[in-house]
């Protein structure tokens, strides 16, 4: 059957960026469902005045959510929540308007291994429509830690990707810089040369990307998910009066110092993109621009090089 409809509005929009942070479309013969899971690693999330039980939190934010999705999609959506992951199901018993829209829009993809952000998302939709979508993306993937400060001083949110999705990250980076204006400090890739340079060959390189934001920088989006919220904006106002410059990112090799790697064993692994195997690589930057980053701005010769400290993330 033959796509009709294109509907996107902001509701859409946040579950897009549900579904395609974490999010796996299913068939069989039970019917259609959309599974979307909310992991966590710890049991508390601390912000400065209080802690807060993942669990409870997520269950309470995830029966918001459910409503919300009830609302556009007018099927049966259940919650449940453990110590580890929460997660989201929305069932179908056919195949849908909502069904068939979210297919069409994820161009057929399945998982979030290789979900994209969507063109329509990405090229057509207002500022509302991308904020929704990321805030969907952050509420499922994003974290904000005392410990995710940088070099001891301001904090930031990570936005944790899937290791075999290379692309999405890149997107994500072009949508908050590009079209949100929202600065991203840097992309940490699951590679073995960021993530492991002077380790034997053990695959522990293999885990999520992280895009990372400065809490200041991403208050302007911020999360749905309430305690998420509150432990961003009560770090963004205190990291506002440490000192430290807040830049986007911007992988040209002119304003960059390189301190150079040793090769690493699993540079040739199959776990790696083809457009980065067999390659060596001594900053993330270098693997942005490999994967096909547009964001690289030239500079004047004269103009002042950054420290080496704000722009060489590897040895955090």
């Amino acid at each position: 059957m033959r796509v009709v409809e294109n509907y996107l509005d902001p509701d859409m929009a946040y579950v897009l960026g549900l579904i395609v942070a974490r999010g796996r479309l299913l068939s069989g013969s039970g019917g259609n469902r959309i599974v979307i899971e909310f992991p966590f690693k710890n049991l508390e999330a601390v912000g400065l005045t209080r802690s807060y039980n993942q669990e409870q939190q997520l269950y309470y934010s995830l029966n918001q959510i459910r409503e919300r999705v009830v609302e556009i999609a007018e099927t049966d959506v259940s919650v449940e929540a453990n110590a580890h992951i929460a997660r989201l199901e929305i069932k179908f018993l056919r195949s849908s308007i909502f069904w068939r829209n979210v297919n069409y829009l994820l161009q057929g993809k399945t998982s979030f291994y290789n979900f994209e952000v969507p063109r329509a998302i990405l090229e057509a939709a207002d500022i509302d429509i991308q904020k929704e979508f990321v805030r969907g993306v952050a509420d499922c993937a994003g974290f904000i830690r005392q410990s995710n400060n940088y070099m001891g001083g301001k904090r930031r949110v990570y936005v944790e990707i899937a290791n075999r999705n290379w692309l999405l990250p890149i997107q994500l980076c072009y949508l908050l810089q590009q079209k949100l204006g929202v600065p991203v400090q840097c992309i940490q890739w699951g590679h073995p040369n960021t993530r492991e340079p002077q380790r034997k060959k053990s695959h522990t390189w293999a885990r999520e990307h992280q895009i990372r934001i400065f809490s200041e920088a991403f208050v302007s989006v911020g999360f749905h998910v309430e305690y998420k919220d509150i432990i961003l904006r009560e770090f963004a106002e205190e990291d506002h009066c440490i000192h430290g410059n807040i830049k986007p990112c911007n992988p040209n090799p002119k304003i960059r110092r390189l301190r150079k790697k040793p090769r690493h064993p699993d540079e040739g692994s199959k776990r790696l993109p083809e457009l980065l195997r067999g390659q060596h690589f001594d900053a993330t930057w270098q693997i942005c621009l490999a994967l096909g980053c547009q964001q690289k701005k030239e500079v004047r010769d004269t103009e002042t090089e950054f420290d080496e400290d704000e722009v060489n993330l590897e040895g955090e």
